[in-house]
């Protein structure tokens, strides 16, 4: 028996990569507009050996501006997908994807007012906080605020869709054991005989973050701190389709 699997003339295959660091002349010229603590929460990257070390919750929204067409940040449902490949991919680093609110307000002062806006700004879109919600870096833009600890604020954007890139997580609420996540919204699946953490916290804004290639977090509020481990993450489509 002979046999033919067919696939899309225009399907395309996506790669999921960290960056180099190429790209970061040109994103120190961007970031130069910036003052005072916006430019401190913007200007982390580094070389570290060709790569672009370094990510926190700000700088990515800014870097992305400098990506070809068919490039996006990537989303824990690309960075859970990836890890399952590849096991191996992010074992030493970590990558932020988004946000986590949970609450209008916080504990942790230094987001209290950002946690406060963007419940405001969701609330306006009629999406309440009745369960944690992940917000992808796709969903926001950035505004300076000097006044702000990191003089910077968050605006949701027009492509900041509930369902797509504001995902409801009530699943959230606590740490879990997990394996896999949900392909769609990259929510961990709770499995207590899985090998991998998720941790949280209880109120307000948090980084969603991955760890090690392996755990998910969301219980670290210290937006704009960066350490050279960090990585970006990005999903490039360009060049790859079948024809």
């Amino acid at each position: 028996m002979e046999r033919v699997i067919l696939t899309p003339r225009e399907m395309i295959l996506q790669e999921v990569h960290t960056l180099d660091s190429q790209i970061l002349n040109a994103y120190k010229e961007g970031i130069n507009s910036y003052k005072g603590r916006a430019f401190n929460s913007l200007n982390i990257f580094q070389d570290r050996k060709r790569d672009l070390a370094e990510s926190n919750c700000f700088a990515p929204l800014k870097l992305r501006e400098l990506f070809p067409q068919g490039t996006r940040l990537a989303t824990m449902a690309d960075l859970g997908r990836a890890t399952e490949i590849n096991p191996g991919f992010l074992r030493e680093f970590y990558s932020d994807t988004g946000l986590v609110l949970r609450t209008a307000g916080d504990s942790y002062k230094e987001n209290d007012f950002l946690a406060k806006d963007l419940a405001r700004q969701l609330k306006k879109r009629k999406i309440t906080l009745d369960s944690p919600k992940v917000i992808y870096f796709d969903a926001l833009d950035l505004r300076q605020d000097l006044n702000l600890v990191y003089g910077l604020a968050y605006n949701l954007n027009e492509k900041a869709t509930f369902g797509v890139n504001i995902i409801d997580a009530p699943e959230l609420m606590n740490d879990m054991k997990f394996k896999t996540m949900k392909e769609k919204t990259g929510i961990p699946l709770m499995d207590n005989k899985g090998n991998r953490n998720f941790y949280t916290r209880q109120d307000g804004l948090s980084r969603f973050s991955i760890s090690g290639g392996s755990n998910v977090n969301s219980d670290y509020g210290g937006l704009a701190y960066s350490y050279i481990n960090g990585r970006v993450v990005v999903v490039s489509g360009e060049g790859t389709s079948q024809k």
